[in-house]
């Protein structure tokens, strides 16, 4: 790795390469305090223009100038470390004297380990105290002995290799100030580490030695990422040698997922074992045979515990056939492996399968990729599944469930597997399309498709004292069938209907009172053939349940399942999309409660554990819609913060892919930006967060002026989407 800077990079440089002096910087190999020989490199970045035309010498930096000021420096005091060391001189180079801007200084220690040629570090600090690059501890030529090759000579005794380390310090990475340094990234005990696994260990190539070196470097010595060169000088007979450099950073090892205690328990016949199973169709209805083969697994005692997002796929090998629908989920069964493959191969039968050719079109199709830390190779089953590294459309909706899970072969997270693969952007392997199906009367959206179209959620309240449009709508069957036909006519999507105000402050009306004013306007709007999707606005799971079964089709739950921790239940059995809002406390508390250290951080870690007990009640992946709750337990400045930060949400691993819901109409915080006390008066201010929240990232936006926010959503959507809708 070349560690010196260039001129190129747009800068002039005066440097100073290599200057030899002697100084004390922390202990030696033997522990001792002795001064020790070091050479220095200085780079500083300049402009040498003027003195070039002018040719006069205090228009520039002089190198003589620095020379003496930097070996005054280091060779009248003692330090700490290397990186003590570096410390101060960049400091000098940066300060008054120098009057440096930008600095590079290499610090080498020859001989100051037995078998290396030399070890040191490299700093780069600005006077602006700008970071531009990560400090890097290296080690020069280490020289090792270990078997390696696949020749059978090769084998009988070692070799000597060459390893030369690069340790990269995260920005921000604070050293112990006593030892003046931070301990990960003591060179002379990860060279320890290092020397002692190599020299223990064989290996065939050299790929299987590098990987090996930066695993050590990784998971035992804590190094967040590592650079590893490997030389073997006998390998080619007219060259200096052959090698080869990988850098990797410790998510790529991480395999902190293992199987839980509980997996484990029971005696024997009654082990838990943990499966993974990957899911797909392509003929017929591939999302209603999808639901139904975890549904029958689940029937017959094998629990579904965790299913991925699922995603539409370009088929592979066989490319004249459909589009698959893909997903993986984890699977809880007491089966051994070929009993459990056999269990899976009845379920396919039973849902109607025929194979016709190998990895053609299917109805159904069941693999299990994994199972518990099982290897194994047989005539019918191999495991881990042997094709399952090179397809996208199983390590990505795997790393859904299991991004650290290691792959028992390669001990590598699936993470790092999947972000090694190529990017899929050819004609044939198009990306992949997230799938959320809100509802069989429209289109499946794909949160991650910069190009989609932002859904408008309609208001529809139902209550007499709902903060803006309370007492508004008509429970007269004709007027509310007259209500949503123009909300239609206007551009809604969705139509959310509500009975019990959620405003903060509100009254609770209890459950029969929210079932008179909800399931009759559910079955009127049926009854007249209205086919758009419907939310029920609801936190109660009875009110949820009676409400999908008069025919409507998402639930939208505002505290997430906190208030009636049933309603999961309700949406895992009816297989009902569900909103999970973020709020803390009750609409009687939830403003009390409204502080946070950093609002993405808190919103999105709550949301977390909300969609965790989701899944764990049997919620798919692919039923949720998630909503940062405008409004709900926020000040104005957390509500602009949400808004302003939404793909900071939208990014976090474990919320990635999913829907997006905010509802900014008519709010306080709307009011109190635009000096607006009466939320009817409040459009133009809910123009802007709506047009906001869409540039963040929004799938849903929830309002009431509906055919005034569809002319901004058209026009937020053909400035941040690629839609051009309503052009």
């Amino acid at each position: 790795m070349r560690e010196a800077p260039s001129s190129v990079e747009g800068k002039d440089l005066i440097y100073i390469r290599s200057l030899n002096l002697k100084t004390t910087t922390g202990f030696d190999s033997w522990s001792r305090t002795k001064p020790q020989p070091i050479t220095l490199s200085l780079y500083l970045k300049t402009s040498v223009a003027l003195a070039g035309s002018t040719d006069h010498l205090p228009y520039s930096i002089h190198y003589g100038h620095v020379c003496n000021a930097v070996s005054e420096l280091v060779e009248s005091r003692k330090f700490r470390s290397l990186e003590h060391l570096a410390e101060e001189v960049s400091k000098l180079a940066l300060g008054d004297e120098l009057h440096g801007e930008w600095v590079q200084v290499i610090i080498e220690v020859p001989r100051t380990l037995l078998r290396a040629d030399a070890a040191g570090i490299s700093i780069v600090r600005r006077k602006d105290q700008k970071k531009e690059q990560e400090d890097r501890v290296f080690v020069k030529c280490l020289r090792l002995v270990t078997i390696i090759g696949v020749n059978p000579w090769e084998r009988k005794e070692g070799q000597t290799v060459v390893l030369n380390l690069t340790l990269h310090k995260p920005n921000g990475r604070i050293g112990d100030e006593e030892l003046g340094f931070d301990p990960h990234y003591d060179f002379r005990r990860v060279v320890k580490v290092v020397a002692d696994h190599v020299e223990k260990s064989t290996y065939k190539t050299v790929e299987a030695l590098v990987t090996a070196v930066a695993r050590v470097a990784c998971t035992t010595c804590g190094i967040e990422k590592v650079t590893v060169a490997v030389e073997k000088p006998s390998a080619l007979t007219f060259a200096d040698c052959a090698g080869l450099e990988v850098t990797r950073h410790r998510a790529f090892f991480e395999q902190s997922e293992t199987t839980s205690p509980e997996l484990a328990a029971g005696g024997e016949g009654n082990v838990l074992h943990r499966a993974f199973v990957a899911v797909g169709s392509n003929v017929g209805d591939r999302f209603q045979m999808i639901k139904e083969a975890l549904k029958e697994l689940d029937r017959r005692g094998h629990r579904v515990a965790k299913t991925s997002s699922l995603y539409e796929s370009k088929p592979m090998y066989v490319l004249d056939q459909p589009n698959f629908l893909n997903g993986v989920c984890e699977v809880e069964t007491k089966l051994e492996p070929l009993e459990f493959l056999k269990e899976l191969k009845d379920i396919e039968d039973s849902l109607g399968r025929v194979k016709i050719i190998d990895k053609g079109p299917r109805s159904i199709d069941l693999d299990i990729i994994l199972f518990d830390q099982v290897v194994m190779d047989t005539e019918i089953l191999t495991i881990p599944h042997k094709l399952m590294l090179e397809r996208e459309f199983v390590l990505r909706p795997l790393c859904d469930i299991a991004p650290k899970l290691a792959h028992p072969l390669t001990s590598t997270s699936f993470r790092a597997h999947l972000q090694s693969l190529p990017p899929s952007t050819t004609a044939h392997y198009p990306p992949l399309r997230t799938y959320a199906l809100l509802s069989p009367s429209m289109p499946a959206i794909d949160p991650l498709d910069s190009a989609r179209k932002t859904l408008l959620m309609a208001v529809l309240n139902l209550t007499p004292d709902s903060f803006s449009d309370g007492g508004q709508h008509s429970l007269d069957p004709e007027s509310l069938i007259a209500t949503v036909k123009l909300f239609i006519a206007n551009g809604a999507d969705i139509i959310d209907i509500g009975g019990q105000s959620t405003r903060p402050g509100a009254t609770d009306i209890g459950t029969e009172e929210e079932l008179k004013r909800v399931i009759p306007a559910v079955k009127t709007l049926r009854q007249a053939g209205i086919t758009i999707p419907i939310s029920i606005d609801t936190y109660r799971a009875r009110v949820a349940e009676e409400a999908i079964a008069a025919g409507a089709d998402i639930i939208n739950d505002i505290s997430a399942g906190a208030f009636d921790h049933d309603i999961l239940s309700v949406a895992a059995s009816t297989g009902a999309p569900i909103v999970l809002t973020h709020t803390r406390g009750t609409p009687k508390t939830m403003n009390s409660l409204a502080s946070y250290k950093d609002v993405i951080q808190d919103v999105g870690e709550e949301l977390e554990a909300r969609l965790d007990e989701a899944l764990a009640q049997g919620v798919r992946r692919w039923q949720i819609v998630l909503d940062p709750g405008l409004g709900f337990a926020k000040g104005m400045e957390d509500n602009i913060e949400v808004i302003r930060r939404l793909e900071e949400l939208r990014s976090r691993e474990k919320l990635r892919g999913l829907p997006w819901l905010l509802g900014p109409s008519r709010k306080r915080f709307v009011g109190t930006i635009t000096g607006e006390t009466d939320p009817m008066k409040r459009g133009w201010g809910t123009a802007g967060a709506v047009a906001g929240c869409i540039a963040g990232g929004a799938d849903i936006v929830r309002v009431h002026d509906v055919q005034e926010m569809s002319k901004v959503i058209a026009m937020a959507d053909s400035i941040w989407r690629s839609t051009k809708a309503g052009l």
